[in-house]
């Protein structure tokens, strides 16, 4: 039995070509590829926004404290050497602070300086998406703290 022409050509117009399918394959590719490297720019700004909110968090604890204390700012550490900003926990939680932030990627937290006096501060942030720079506070700072190089925030 001969099927006419038209049910012939209906019947062999079934499923797609191997290049059409490798086009929409390819299509694909490039669009999980724009979205892959979207994303990781979106997630590296997401947490240096948090690393800005921790250095806020300690900023102001540190203002607190130095309201309550002879407007000299804590010394966990060697003045004009930097250390880890969790040895501020001693001085400033539970009063000022619940707790000193911890990055949010690596778990570590800023570097803190203090001054010989005491009226001056340096807190260190170092950022995904941006370049890691220093946050000065107080009139005896010093401006080579973590070197010239490292601009201030």
């Amino acid at each position: 039995m001969k099927l006419s022409g038209h049910k012939q050509l209906i019947s062999n117009a079934r499923g797609f070509t191997i290049v059409e399918l490798l086009i929409v394959v390819v299509v694909i590719a490039i669009l999980a590829a724009i979205t892959i490297v979207a994303y990781n720019g979106i997630q590296a700004r997401a947490l240096d926004s948090s690393r800005d909110s921790a250095a806020r968090t300690i900023r102001s604890a540190l203002e607190m404290y130095k309201a309550d204390n002879n407007d000299e700012y804590p010394r966990p550490c060697t003045p004009n050497s930097g250390c880890n900003a969790t040895l501020l926990a001693s001085a400033l939680v539970p009063k000022y602070t619940s707790m000193i932030p911890e990055d949010p990627k690596s778990g570590t937290t800023m570097q803190y300086v203090v001054s010989v006096d005491l009226k001056g501060y340096g807190l260190l942030v170092e950022y995904q998406s941006k370049p890691r720079c220093k946050f000065l506070a107080g009139p005896s700072v010093v401006a080579s703290w973590w070197g010239a190089a490292v601009p201030a925030c």
